[in-house]
């Protein structure tokens, strides 16, 4: 199987340059890093006529349309290289596979069919989606006024929020597309999907500036975007992982990925090794370089 791994690294370069090594060779890897980092590390580190790059940088803000930005850049660049990839995996650079590449290709090989794309509808009856909706009602635009810190951007995009709240102004959970009615959905970041799939998610997004409208605005829309594009779709919505029912939570939406939030996103080492291996999942996130040193070797001794 051709795999493509899309990457988006903002630090530690000596993890990124681990997690691609440890990762099937004959793969081509479209690397993203934010453009408020130094590159120089990352493009030293990590070279191959199958690293690619992305050359055209955005400066990530969390949170915000920026991340969809860069997402839809690397899914470009990989869907217009000339290469056929059966699956496209999205990977933050402080990932890692709990699986070796055998059993990546052999497990995926079976699966051919299925989208690894989760998604809940948000505008739902039950109770545990009322938070969910309340920070989805919320107008969140993106303050990137030059005479200003990012700090300082930030806190005018929270104010406006907070403004627009007080005076009644709730965003809607539906949008309108092409005439259409589209439910929102919310999944994760970490997904893996056919070319087919993501060819389709990122043609409509560029034919349909309707779609960026929305979402320019809105929060996390890189958990988001795409799952609402999928979702809508009647081809696609029923190869994807569909959740019914109440809220699961943010880590169990990610289909591939283990993921530990402790309130905020743990960062593994050896004492995790047990309960990784036994999560049945296919990558970690996160490690980091120092911290996950043990762990990392732990892995790569596991076969």
């Amino acid at each position: 199987m051709n795999f493509a791994y899309l990457i988006s690294a903002y630090t530690d370069a000596p993890h990124v340059k681990r997690l691609v090594d440890a990762l099937h060779p004959e793969a081509h890897f479209f690397i993203h890093v934010d453009k408020k980092s130094d590159i120089t590390p990352f493009v030293s580190l990590i070279q191959g006529s199958n690293i690619h790059f992305l050359e055209d940088r955005v400066a990530v803000r969390w949170g915000t349309i920026t991340q969809v930005d860069f997402q839809m850049a690397l899914i470009k660049a990989a869907i217009e290289y000339p290469v056929t990839f059966d699956y496209l995996f999205f990977l933050s650079g402080q990932d890692y596979p709990l699986w070796s590449n055998e059993h990546i290709t052999r497990w995926m090989e079976s699966q051919q069919g299925t989208e690894f794309l989760s998604g809940i509808r948000i505008d739902k009856d039950e109770k545990s989606m009322q938070q969910q909706r309340a920070i989805y009602q919320s107008f969140r635009p993106l303050f990137n006024l030059s005479f200003l810190s990012e700090r300082m951007n930030t806190r005018l995009s929270i104010l406006y929020r907070k403004v627009m709240w007080m005076l009644g102004r709730r965003k809607r959970l539906t949008l309108m597309v092409g005439g259409e009615q589209w439910d929102l959905y919310k999944g994760a970041d970490y997904w893996g999907i056919s070319q087919q799939l993501a060819s389709y998610i990122y043609n409509m997004y560029k034919s349909h500036p309707e779609i960026y409208r929305y979402f320019k605005d809105s929060f996390a829309p890189s958990e988001t975007m795409m799952q609402t594009i999928a979702f809508n779709s009647a081809e696609w919505r029923k190869r994807c992982i569909l959740w019914e029912g109440e809220y699961p939570g943010l880590a169990a939406l990610t289909p591939l990925h283990f993921i530990i939030y402790d309130p905020v996103i743990k960062v593994m080492d050896e004492t995790d090794y047990e309960t990784l291996m036994a999560s049945g999942k296919m990558f970690a996130r996160k490690l980091r370089t120092g911290a996950s040193d043990q762990l990392v070797a732990l892995l790569d001794g596991r076969n």
